[in-house]
């Protein structure tokens, strides 16, 4: 089955809320605004009220009267809103913290008929119930025409982590044995564990995930176990949804960038979801948002994290469409009472992300207004009477606007500028006390610097780093990376070989991927380090908020924060100092590309501490044209990004600030394009015809 062309919609229902009284009237208006698509929740309880027993009937009626409206309908199914018959026949498959506290079932406060969070899939009963509801769901709608997508898992997470941040799970006793099961086929052996853990185990059996924060390498592994864990359980659901329906799209969508986290404080190693490992198992990714509410508390700050986190998403999409599967429709309610509601121009400037960063439309959290519990009142499009807003109205422009565009078959013309992310430099983070928001801060930091300095920029993730060149990567920063296995710094080492940029942060690499540093032996503390400029004598020592980093007339060329890093390198040049002296920056080339080191934390300065020394000294680093296409771009407080499609190459430009802002550049081939953006706009241009679409 094809990709839909685009997906502009809203989340509709889930059970019992809107009444029925309210269907048709309120999908004869999304028909008029221009909708699409449709989505709707399908709850495990809701509908396998008795084991074996199904009842589609409200879904039915909803997907009968989308059709009539010329709506699809994409399908959500919910196993964390689990049967209580299921709590009933498996008590001991709950979920469990490692001091032992089981997690019981009840009502979250995004799902009215409660059930959450359900029971722990590494039990194998409990998985085979969750994959036969999503079967039984999935071969219901099999030939339903108006049903396009099956999302097998809503925001995949260790489900109970929103609500228990603070603690570490699971560790039932299926988790623990899968675990164990994961350590034997990771390291072969118990003596290989032992070698790697720094432990004395005589039985697999001994092993127990970690009970607090203390050692790094059982921590990291036991998080980097259910990381591909998770990934391991969607497999389960996207293959129960292709038994029950082999013609339908599958999907799951996530709850945030994870390696930003919905607040830009990291989520990897605490919510334990991996965009980059759970993209690979479906046919369409997409991506939970929620900007004033959660992202930021000016309109710069979250309208700039939005688009961060979209174009991660992208980034880890590689080839696959995604599209904005949740986007904050209406007022967030983090008390009693909803607030910081959404206006015209937040609506406007989410959706002109969403398509720089190559996404291919936006679903609405959610059509009306929730009813009750802790959601309500909030969230809404529409009024408490149905009643359009110029929240709804802005949506329905957008989705007229972006349809007439013909963007349903662009792809995004990767940046040569690119921001490293890294899996292992997360997780040392979140093992050394849960930290994981100074790596997520200092991602930020650099991805701000470039959208301040008009500069294209995109993610590339370790796990793709072989054919970033290849791709077209020219310039690669890596930032706060002190966790970076062997291979990841080969093959950054590789790129620089071929020609490219490297600019790394302090540290990069001190810390094996198992949260070791290799000192006191033959190896170097720092390997990147040793291979591109000789380095020796390394020392980390703590800084005292900013650490300035100067020219040789002591000029300011830097700041960064938290550490300093000092070398002694045999190869290369000394191009900056710390205020004792030491060196605190350094260039090499290194086969046909060079290699740049910074002995502190720039991307971290920019975002905790405000700093202008570490944003220009970032901007620097980069190259400002940002495409291979362009010789010159000028597009200060621009974000300017590439479509390509089926008539050539479109220039996407977001305004996130009120001003106009004008923009300029010039292809290599000699053409050059001048461009006023209105505020809180976007523009496209046809780079073939200088034509706006």
């Amino acid at each position: 089955m094809e990709v839909q062309d685009v997906y502009f919609g809203a989340l509709y229902y889930r059970p019992p809320f809107p009444d029925r009284t309210c269907w048709e009237r309120d999908f004869l208006n999304m028909k008029q605004l221009g909708f699409h698509v449709v989505k709707l929740w399908a709850v495990w309880n809701d509908i396998e009220r008795e084991p074996d027993h199904f009842v589609f009937d409200d879904l039915d009626r909803l997907t009968e009267l989308a059709g009539k409206n010329g709506l699809k309908v994409i399908i959500n199914t919910i196993p964390e809103g689990a049967p209580y018959w299921l709590y009933e026949a498996y008590p001991d498959c709950l979920y469990e913290t490692v001091e032992g506290k089981k997690i019981t079932m009840g009502g979250p406060a995004n799902l009215p008929t409660g059930g959450w969070p359900g029971l722990c899939m590494d039990n194998p009963e409990v998985s085979d119930l969750v994959c036969n509801f999503i079967f039984r769901t999935a071969e219901h709608y099999r030939d339903n025409s108006s049903v396009i997508i099956l999302d097998v898992w809503n925001e995949p997470h260790l489900e109970p982590m929103f609500d228990y941040k603070n603690e570490l799970l699971c560790a039932c006793g299926a988790s623990k044995r899968a675990f164990r099961d994961w350590l034997k086929v990771r390291y072969g052996s118990l003596e290989r564990l032992n070698e790697a853990w720094f432990r004395r185990y005589s039985d697999w059996e001994e092993i127990v995930p970690p009970p607090r924060f203390g050692t790094y390498t059982d921590m990291m592994d036991w998080r980097r176990f259910w990381l591909y864990n998770l990934a391991e359980w969607l497999k389960r659901r996207v293959e129960a949804a292709r038994r029950g329906a082999p013609g339908k799209l599958i999907q799951t969508h996530s709850a945030s960038a994870d390696y930003m986290g919905a607040s830009s404080n990291g989520a990897l190693g605490i919510e334990l979801s991996d965009e980059f490992l759970l993209a690979r198992e479906v046919d369409v990714f997409g991506l939970s948002s929620f900007p004033k509410w959660l992202m930021g508390e000016t309109k710069r700050d979250y309208d700039l994290s939005h688009l961060l986190q979209s174009e991660i998403i992208c980034a880890a999409s590689r080839e696959k469409v995604f599209y904005q599967a949740e986007l904050q429709g209406g007022a967030g309610v983090p008390g009693f009472l909803a607030h910081k509601v959404p206006k015209r121009e937040d609506i406007r400037i989410w959706n002109w992300n969403t398509i720089a960063a190559g996404g291919k439309g936006v679903v609405y959290w959610q059509y009306a207004p929730e009813p009750a519990g802790m959601e309500s009142p909030g969230f809404g499009l529409t009024g408490f009477n149905g009643e359009n807003t110029e929240r709804s109205l802005e949506a329905g422009r957008c989705a007229k606007l972006f349809e007439a565009y013909e963007l349903d078959r662009s792809r995004p013309v990767p940046a040569i500028n690119g921001i490293y992310l890294s899996r292992n430099a997360d997780l040392l983070l979140f093992a050394a006390g849960a930290q994981e928001e100074k790596y997520a801060h200092s991602i930020y930091g650099v991805f701000k610097s470039c959208t301040e300095g008009g500069i294209p920029v995109r993610f590339v993730h370790g796990d793709y780093m072989e054919s970033a060149w290849e791709e077209g990567l020219r310039v690669l920063y890596v930032p706060m990376s002190l966790s970076l296995s062997d291979e990841e710094q080969s093959r950054i080492l590789e790129f620089a070989g071929m020609g490219g940029r490297v600019v790394l942060e302090a540290a990069a690499g001190l810390y094996s991927e198992m949260g070791e540093i290799s000192a006191g032996g033959s190896s170097s503390p720092c390997p990147m380090l040793e291979a591109a400029f000789g380095a020796e004598e390394i020392s980390l020592d703590a800084g005292d908020g900013e650490i300035p980093v100067l020219d040789k007339v002591g000029a300011v060329l830097c700041e960064g924060l938290y550490y300093r890093q000092t070398m002694k390198a045999a190869r290369g040049k000394v191009t900056g100092w710390f205020e004792d002296g030491t060196p605190a920056m350094a260039e090499v080339e290194y086969g046909k590309g060079v290699i740049r080191w910074t002995g502190t934390f720039p991307g971290a300065a920019v975002k905790d501490a405000g700093s202008r020394a570490a944003a220009e000294f970032i901007q620097k680093q980069f190259k400002a044209e940002g495409y291979s296409l362009f010789s010159v771009l000028e597009a200060p407080e621009l974000i300017v990004r590439l479509l390509q499609t089926e008539n050539g190459p479109v220039m996407a430009v977001v305004n996130q600030t009120p001003e106009s802002r004008p923009l300029f550049t010039r292809e290599r081939t000699g053409k050059e394009w001048s461009l006023e953006v209105p505020g809180y706009d976007g523009v496209l241009l046809i780079l073939e015809t200088g034509e706006q679409p």
